[in-house]
């Protein structure tokens, strides 16, 4: 087992009922075009759904620096087992990530200790202390002078030590590609003086990709894709209906002659492909086939 250390080297998407309905209405039964409205109608809807659902349950910080950490991955839903590790002497902590542990050790339930805190410590002699809130978590950098060490998530305003000093913890995140998800159990927890320290090599360790609005990575740029086109049906669609009298169906959606031709436009642009492919590769034929003439 390893030993750790102390300092190693969202928008919410809802389309109107308007747009929904238009967005499925849009697609007749009878138009070859149905099939895709519907399919890109539902596709839009789940893709909003996941977005809204991952924006309630995100831990997501950007540093000043540019430097995004996403750890939404580790946080444990109600219902899931708590993270855990343990220490040289035996010791257990139990604990969540972005988030209150889920179940109160029995421990500290027997204590009149059954408190809400996102990480527990359940001690060899079965005492307990609650070691941090959530409400006083805060983001921190591993080391300020290379990012890409990790990311760590600083719980304070635990449970008092004698002397009248409040518990805290530090769930550190290496970076480490290479060990997927990772488990805090392969290192031992550190304390000193009601200071703990949770060392957990991961890939979350690692910074995500960040960019603008519309996000770096080919999944955040398809859901806008998805997104952009249901919008560009639903307000085509409403329009066509509202100010050109078109009735629901095929004809109201926008550049519907465009989309009922596009299908046709797709198989002659390969066929074309294809052919030339095929002339090409009979061109090359004929050229070895005189030089092995020769």
């Amino acid at each position: 087992r390893g030993v750790g250390g102390n300092r190693m080297a969202s928008s919410e998407h809802r389309q109107s009922s308007i747009r929904g309905a238009c967005a499925v209405r849009c697609a007749g039964a009878h138009a070859p075009i149905s099939y895709i409205s519907i399919f890109m109608g539902v596709s839009i809807g789940f893709a909003c759904f996941n977005g809204a659902s991952a924006s309630m349950a995100t831990c997501r910080h950007t540093f000043p620096d540019g430097n995004t950490f996403d750890l939404s991955g580790l946080h444990r839903p109600r219902g899931q087992r708590d993270w855990y590790a343990d220490d040289r002497n035996g010791n257990m902590y139990y604990f969540n990530i972005c988030g209150d542990a889920n179940d109160v050790p029995e421990a500290c339930v027997m204590l009149n200790k059954a408190v809400r805190s996102p990480v527990f410590q359940v001690t060899n002699q079965s005492d307990c202390f609650w070691l941090g809130q959530v409400k006083s978590m805060e983001w921190e950098l591993i080391d300020d002078s290379e990012p890409a060490a990790g990311v760590e998530l600083y719980y304070f305003d635990g449970e008092q030590c004698s002397g009248g000093i409040a518990r805290d913890v530090r769930i550190q995140l290496f970076c480490d590609p290479d060990a997927g998800v990772g488990k805090p159990l392969d290192y031992y927890v550190l304390e000193e003086d009601c200071h703990y320290s949770v060392t957990w090599p991961s890939k979350y360790g690692c910074p995500a990709a960040s960019g603008g609005l519309f996000g770096s990575g080919s999944g955040s740029w398809l859901t806008w894709l998805v997104f952009l086109f249901g919008a560009y049906v639903a307000l085509g669609c409403t329009y066509n209906v509202m100010y050109q009298g078109a009735q629901f169906g095929p004809e109201a959606m926008p550049n519907a002659d465009m989309w009922r031709e596009l299908p046709g436009l797709i198989g002659d642009g390969l066929s074309y492909t294809k052919a030339r492919f095929e002339e090409v590769s009979n061109r090359n034929k004929t050229s070895y086939e005189r030089v092995d003439g020769l």
